[in-house]
């Protein structure tokens, strides 16, 4: 079996709440490769990781995340949904995320939520914010929003971007390198046998999401991906270990 990395989708989210420093510092402690995380911009154009538009879902907040400043963001609890013992865990900023990849050597995928909504700057904004911290060569961004990764592209051509998509798509890795991706992010159980060899044989990285299963993760491995995306990371790092 292929030795693949482990990404922890929004951090360690099975043990604790999911895009907090709780849930990427327990991914780090967990022994993952990298994280995986949402951002979008705040009113005052600050890139805030949370995952949905809105607040309902993840916090104890109302209404939509761009319509709140950094500071008023900061001020929710992001935690008690998942738990008592995360009550008042707040809503990081990427700051947080990169200084702790940057700490613990972590590769980070930062998926741009941009493809229901438009996010205008979100992707200057990223962008700024890893280059700042010198984290260009261990950051991946990726998006369901396509044109988002091709303006990406245009302004920093190193910048390692990958396509999400979650339909069977016909032959995806010659569309990444039409839209100018470097890697696919493709729904796992989309992924075949014909889909790992022909991204290899293009030099193009795969790494499915979201598999939490102990059978797709053996079948995945042994097909050869690059990397899994899960919420289950001790379990996905157990089978490569072993």
């Amino acid at each position: 079996m292929k030795r693949v990395q482990v990404f922890a989708h929004r951090g360690y989210s099975a043990v604790a709440p999911e895009n907090t420093m709780a849930a990427f510092q327990r991914a780090a402690e967990a022994g993952a490769d990298g994280l995986e995380l949402d951002v979008h911009l705040t009113k005052d154009r600050e890139v805030v990781v949370i995952h949905d538009y809105t607040l309902k879902r993840t916090t104890d907040g109302k209404g939509w995340v761009k319509d709140f400043t950094w500071k008023e963001l900061r001020r929710l609890d992001a935690g008690s949904w998942f738990g008592e013992e995360f009550q008042g865990e707040p809503i990081p900023h990427l700051k947080e995320v990169l200084e702790l990849a940057a700490d613990k050597n972590l590769l980070l995928n930062i998926e741009l939520k941009s493809n229901k909504y438009p996010e205008p700057g979100l992707e200057e904004r990223v962008l700024e914010w890893t280059e700042q911290f010198g984290r260009t060569d261990k950051v991946m961004i990726s998006s369901f929003n396509h044109h988002s990764l091709r303006r990406v592209k245009e302004m920093h051509p190193e910048m390692d971007v990958a396509i999400l998509f979650m339909a069977n798509l016909y032959e995806p890795w010659t569309y990444a390198r039409h839209a100018g991706a470097d890697s696919i992010h493709p729904y796992w159980p989309t992924v075949s046998e014909e889909m790992v060899n022909a991204c290899h044989n293009m030099g193009i990285p795969l790494r499915p999401f979201t598999v939490n299963r102990e059978k797709e993760m053996r079948r995945l491995s042994n097909l050869g991906v690059d990397a899994i995306i899960t919420d289950q990371v001790e379990l996905l790092r157990d089978i490569q270990q072993k």
